[in-house]
């Protein structure tokens, strides 16, 4: 569990300490930041349903990596070692995933903070009239004009509020927030083509970012015994 460090830890090599830590949840920064938004997006929940809801925070992930396919086979009951919820209830896990989203919005760079928000933050659905309505959170739009504010000098040929379609079509999840190449054309102008271009080096860059996020992130998600590296069966 995330616990506080005390007395002299100057001379202790983290890294070691870390990976002899059993008492990790995660096994990886990227396992940790995606379940700890998918959780903090739900109500607090009882015993029973917090196994339904980690399989289907998993399923709703896009481009799913094999580390989070293998803990969801675990979920589902095959062991993976990809996690450990030993000793922890559910309002427990719970807190320690709301410590980890602080951790996002404290210990990184905006930027990186941002690629990691409007990654892993939850998209809303809302029910009007018999009618389903999916849109982004308040936090991955904040993230996503974080972003576009950030690229546009990259993209100079681009109208701003078209980067802002073209990194919400990255980060859409589902298909009901998404926006085509050839729909970018008709709002913007220009030939789809040129949309298709810009998307794969914008999505270069973000994954890039993603990455930094995601590697400056875990000496310190490690440090607080939150990943760890373990074969929990």
């Amino acid at each position: 569990m995330w616990t506080v460090k005390e007395g002299n830890v100057g001379n202790m090599n983290i890294q070691a300490a870390a990976s002899e830590n059993q008492d990790a949840i995660f096994s990886s920064a990227e396992q940790a930041v995606h379940v700890a938004y998918q959780i903090t997006a739900q109500q607090a929940l009882q015993d029973a349903p917090l196994r339904k809801l980690l399989i289907r925070a998993l399923e709703s992930a896009s481009n799913m990596s094999a580390e989070q396919h293998a803990w969801l086979q675990q979920l589902r009951g095959k062991p993976s070692g990809r996690v450990n919820f030993s000793g922890l209830s559910p309002l427990e896990v719970r807190a320690q995933c709301a410590l980890i989203v602080h951790a996002v919005k404290t210990k990184l760079p905006c930027t990186e903070m941002w690629a990691l928000q409007a990654r892993f933050g939850h998209t809303d659905v809302e029910d009007e009239n018999g009618v389903r309505r999916f849109a982004f959170s308040a936090e991955r739009i904040d993230a996503i004009k974080g972003l576009s504010d950030w690229l546009a000098p990259s993209f100079p040929n681009l109208k701003p509020f078209a980067i802002d379609c073209m990194i919400g079509k990255l980060y859409a999840n589902h298909s009901g927030v998404e926006i085509s190449f050839r729909e970018l054309a008709r709002n913007f102008g220009g030939n789809h083509m040129a949309y298709a271009r810009g998307y794969g080096k914008l999505r270069e860059r973000l994954h890039e970012l993603e990455m930094v996020a995601l590697d400056r992130l875990e000496p310190y998600l490690r440090e607080q015994g939150v990943v760890g590296d373990f074969n929990y069966f």
